[in-house]
């Protein structure tokens, strides 16, 4: 790869919005441009101005591949794992193209990071050299095991930070985390002869529990969303409880989400123990009443007890995880309305439903539709400020229940 100039980067400014299919085709017109970096760079910046918006303003960060752009952490996700590396010494040991390395420089004291790609490496090198994040040394190499990984200093205490690949040798996705590259499993007991934490980045579909009772020093599980998306989960080690472990009924689990009203963090901690020990109580909504819906984050972590518990909520059905309240409770993490209708789901209520409501956003809860299919049943146009979800109640009661937000 080339390293770029400033006239590389004035032709990236300059041709930001084009065609760069048609930039390609004729790249023998721009002598001394490296066309195809510059190709791969303005897609990757248009992509980036959505994952990592500090990043997709700039015309001077280069993006030698489209499939690292894809990969790599949004910015939102990037600077929730902040709360777990402040002011530590940092070894990420799967850098990619430097997105988290690059937050976690902001609140860390050193960050040193590891990358295979050699190309990807010299990118990084001088994104970080354009953005001024003077305190990450970039390393061009593979970790396997324990010995691949130099710079670890007598007397320093180190925070490992893994985000493991997650791909086979073909492209198909991997969820057992023993088949990771790096094995987490493998190599944690000699990163924690040097590192008192070890933070994982897993995927979003991975088992929480299953995680929990292969890595015994978890001392807590993060699942984070953005605009109530859920991305990824992040799993704590910390090596003081090697020793001593949590049994993983008592491990603490935290949903976060990124709001899009207000760009604010909410979160909601619990226990399985505490789920497990949480009752449900069932109940049929009347119309004034308000409707929540956790986010995503909550659901994926199985807190459907706890929830209702905490903020005195009763629950449509055992599998509909929609919860019903006289009041309305602003600190409720996730969607809030009030109820307006509530039609059974016949030929009536559905002519009802179609005549009343010509415009709706429709989502179902354990409903025998999908959320297309029950838009299509009633006839009706998708968006607007009226909200129609399909549940079941107890009794098999199938219900159509049309809410509005305050």
């Amino acid at each position: 790869m080339m390293q770029p100039d400033e006239r590389f980067f004035s032709f990236i400014k300059e041709h930001a919005e084009d065609n760069t299919s048609a930039l390609l085709l004729s790249a023998s017109k721009f002598e001394g441009i490296d066309v195809r970096l510059a190709a791969s760079t303005i897609e990757g910046r248009r992509k980036m101005a959505v994952k990592v918006p500090e990043w997709g303003e700039r015309y001077d960060l280069i993006y030698p591949s489209s499939v690292n752009v894809e990969q790599c952490s949004s910015s939102y996700t990037a600077e929730l794992k902040q709360r777990y590396l402040r002011d530590a010494h940092v070894f990420d040991l799967t850098g990619g193209l430097g997105v988290d390395s690059y937050y976690i420089s902001k609140v860390a004291r050193s960050v040193k990071m590891f990358e295979q790609n050699s190309v990807l490496c010299t990118a990084v090198k001088s994104n970080f050299s354009r953005l001024g994040a003077d305190n990450i040394e970039v390393v061009n190499k593979r970790i396997e095991k324990i010995e691949d990984i130099d710079g670890f200093s007598s007397g320093t205490d180190y925070t490992v930070y893994i985000d493991p690949s997650r791909r086979s040798g073909t492209g198909g996705r991997i969820f057992a985390i023993r088949d990771y590259d790096p094995d987490v499993v493998a190599i944690k007991n000699s990163l924690f002869e040097h590192a008192s934490r070890i933070v994982v980045k897993v995927s979003p579909m991975a088992d929480i529990t299953s995680l929990a009772k292969v890595l015994p020093e978890c001392s807590e599980i993060a699942i984070i969303s953005v605009f109530n998306e859920c991305k990824e989960l992040l799993l704590i080690l910390d090596r003081d409880k090697a020793e001593n472990p949590l049994k993983t009924a008592e491990i603490p689990v935290t949903a976060w989400n990124f709001r899009r009203a207000g760009k604010i963090w909410e979160s909601f901690c619990w226990t399985m123990k505490e789920e497990s020990e949480s009752s449900a109580g069932f109940g049929e909504p009347v119309i004034g009443m308000y409707l929540y819906e956790p986010n995503s984050s909550i659901l994926k972590g199985g807190a459907y007890k706890t929830i209702g518990e905490r903020f005195g909520l009763t629950k449509a059905e055992t599998s509909s995880h929609l919860y019903f309240g006289r009041m309305r409770d602003n600190t409720f993490p996730g969607r809030v309305f009030r109820i307006i209708d509530i039609c059974e789901f016949g030929k009536s209520g559905i002519k009802h439903i179609s005549k009343t409501y010509p415009k709706a956003n429709v989502s179902v809860r354990n409903f025998p539709l999908s959320s297309n299919e029950l838009l299509e049943r009633l006839k009706i146009e998708e968006g607007g400020e009226t909200y129609i979800f399909g549940t079941l109640l107890p009794h098999n009661l199938r219900k159509l229940i049309v809410c509005k937000k305050d």
